[in-house]
């Protein structure tokens, strides 16, 4: 009966779509009026329509532009999809060229009084916003957003660059039909790739197109060019250009749950990597066709060659450095402290130069290959064979084909013993081989000066370890008191610096408090929160009341405290993307108990041992009563950081089993 009902609703949403008027301005009060999205009434908006198309466009003296023309309709059904009415176009700003938005038209719709009432966007709402050296942004939020409203915009990108971006059918809300068309001429050759688990189809076909070239030629005319005529020829240039169609309609919403690098990664789209250049008459040019093609034009286009050998600028520095560096370890160390030292990455990415190795070693500042790329020369300089690594940060998603517009990044590699130091100076508190969060997506390409390259694991090796050790007492008023000493290592006494390290200990203990519930803290120290090469230990006392219930003569409380977990993070149905931990990690807790006088353990949880398959993950929990002490062990250890989704399951009811048996209580009976 559900599968005849689903079929039902799907039919009379088909033929709605096809009865429905999608020209610009035409929203009607059914979709207005609509109250929630028939096929999934938990969403909070809706792409009603999306329509693009991208063609190329010949300009005399100028040659093809890259033209794509948007026209997207969104409903807003309840407060939380807002967010939906704030809109950011991307596009490429550089120093020599940059794309342009054109014609852009925006108008919120709503209903008052049984009647259809329009908001235009201003021109003044409108406003651009640099992204880095080579991007921008042009944003806007609609006006008049209220519950139930639609809202419709349209615009024009004009590309000087052969960039077809992304063609992309799901988002984090459904979508009821998306129409798009790609026109690409003969000349130019993309690889297409499928990212996501949607299933989308194309039609394809060839049409003949025609470009008119004019050429002016003056004759005649003295000194003075007098009696001047000119004349203009027209030659007309055929070729074919490849269409491809899509009509896709009722792609589900992807929905974001926790331990995923990066949502975009996932979602459904047709990525476009320019490839192949065939002029007439020309060789063919070949751009990122194989990873050799990709790394000689990294090398020949982003200067790596002539930035990696720079070394006259530093190289008093370095002496001092290794003068002072006895052992192989502590050069390398000192040589990543000296380039953190010395220029200070300005949040921008990229492969090419901002100021180039010299200058932003001089003025002090740089993006990301200024800093890194002088830390590869110092280390060749110093004798280590070092590499650069271009990766793709998790916020620019995952390179799977020969690419070059894949990446943004670029970090250090040190080739020793059959193994990799990796390196990135940007990063105030990293460590060698501990990178931080954003380079840690699957892996990058080592580029060898001989033109070689290599997939490099990015995963650290070492897991992310928590240890805590905690004891208990109660008072006489039942209150708790304990003292808490935790210890962080590798990528988490990294990310725990980033958090804490330039704040007071005041807001870190409110901090601490807010995480944890009602809890008081005192007495709060951390140990060494400077000394990044050394883990962070962190220690306090607290009082709570609220850690524990008196019921009668029984007290009720669970054996963790606070750091138990008490909700699975798995929670949907399916899921179509990989868990990714980021890296491998270890968290353990100790607790030591003080029965109040005056009571006895009346229960107490049963241990536990469990695990994933090829010992993949583990958890133990261990409650041991002596005498007066009740001792409980927890461990949980995840040695591998990305599952595939087809491990979906055993994941959600391994965390299942942790959160039931983190829930149950330990019950103290008084006597």
């Amino acid at each position: 009966m559900k599968k005849i009902l689903s079929i039902i609703i799907l039919v009379l949403m088909a033929s709605r779509i096809i009865a429905q008027d999608f020209k610009y301005g035409k929203v009607s009060k059914e979709e207005l009026e609509e109250k929630y999205y028939p096929l999934d009434s938990s969403a909070n908006a809706a792409v009603l329509y999306k329509n693009r198309q991208t063609y190329f466009d010949y300009q005399q003296n100028i040659g093809f532009m890259v033209i794509t023309e948007i026209h997207e309709r969104i409903k807003i059904y309840n407060k939380e999809g807002f967010d939906w009415a704030s809109k950011n176009i991307n596009y490429y700003n550089s120093s020599s060229d940059k794309e342009k938005i054109i014609g852009l038209k925006a108008t919120t719709y709503n209903i008052e009084n049984n009647k259809i009432v329009e908001t235009d966007l201003s021109k003044k709402d409108v406003f651009d916003q640099e992204s880095n050296k080579y991007w921008s942004q042009q944003k806007f939020t609609m006006p008049n957003i209220k519950e139930g409203c639609v809202l419709e915009w349209n615009y024009k990108i004009i590309s000087p660059f052969k960039r077809i971006e992304d063609l992309q059918f799901q988002y984090e809300i459904p979508v009821k039909k998306i129409e798009a068309k790609i026109e690409i001429p003969e000349y130019f050759v993309y690889n297409r790739r499928h990212k996501g688990y949607y299933p989308i189809t194309s039609n394809e076909e060839t049409k003949g197109s025609t470009i008119s070239l004019f050429d002016r030629t003056r004759e005649g005319g003295d000194s003075r060019q007098r009696n001047v005529t000119s004349t203009v020829t027209e030659t007309k240039v055929n070729y074919i250009t490849k269409l491809e169609y899509y009509n896709a309609t009722n792609i589900p919403a992807m929905i974001e749950e926790a331990y995923v690098s990066n949502l975009d990664n996932y979602k459904t789209a047709i990525q476009y990597e320019y490839s192949e250049l065939h002029w007439p008459h020309e060789p063919i040019k070949y751009y990122t066709t194989s990873w050799e093609n990709v790394v000689k034009t990294i090398y020949d286009n982003f200067d790596f060659s002539s930035e990696i050998y720079k070394s006259n600028h530093f190289s008093e520095d370095l002496n001092l450095v290794l003068a002072a560096s006895p052992t192989d370890s502590q050069k390398i160390t000192g040589i990543l402290e000296l380039v953190k030292s010395k220029i200070k990455w300005n949040d921008y990415n990229g492969l090419s130069k901002f100021n180039g190795t010299k200058k932003a070693y001089k003025e002090g500042i740089g993006n990301v290959a200024d800093v890194n790329l002088n830390l590869v020369s110092m280390l060749n300089k110093a004798g280590f064979k070092a590499n650069p690594v271009i990766l793709s940060t998790k916020s620019n998603g995952i390179p799977i084909f020969p690419t070059i517009d894949g990446f943004n990044y670029v970090i250090a590699a040190i080739e020793v013993d059959n193994d990799l130091i990796l390196l990135d100076a940007t990063e105030e508190y990293s460590i060698p081989n501990v990178l931080p969060s954003r380079d840690l997506n699957w892996q990058g390409r080592i580029l060898r000066e001989n033109g070689s390259s290599a997939w490099v694991a990015l995963t650290p090796s070492k897991p992310s370890e928590t240890n805590s050790k905690m004891s208990i007492v109660f008072n006489d008023q039942g209150i708790i008191e304990g003292v808490k000493r935790t210890q962080y290592n590798n990528l988490n006494a990294l990310n725990y610096r980033n958090k804490y390290a330039k704040i007071k200990d005041d807001d870190i203990i409110s901090k601490v408090e807010a995480e944890n519930g009602t809890m008081e803290i005192l007495d709060f120290r951390i140990t060494n929160k400077n000394e990044i090469y050394k883990p962070i230990i962190e220690m306090y006392k607290f009082s709570s009341e609220d850690l524990s219930e008196k019921i009668g003569d029984k007290i009720y409380f669970k054996p963790l405290f606070f750091d138990a977990l008490t909700k699975n993070p798995f929670k949907l149905e399916k899921r179509d993307y990989p868990i990714d931990f980021g890296t491998p990690f270890l968290v353990d807790n100790m607790v030591s108990i003080e029965i109040p006088e005056g009571y006895v353990v009346e229960s107490f949880p049963e241990n536990i041992a469990i695990g994933l398959r090829e010992n993949y993950g583990t958890y133990r929990f261990n409650i041991k009563i002596e005498k007066n002490m009740i001792n409980v062990y927890s461990l949980l250890q995840i040695s591998t950081p990305i599952f595939p989704s087809t491990n979906y399951d055993e994941i959600k009811e391994f965390y299942k089993m942790i959160v039931n048996k983190n829930l149950e209580q330990i019950v103290l009976k008084k006597v």
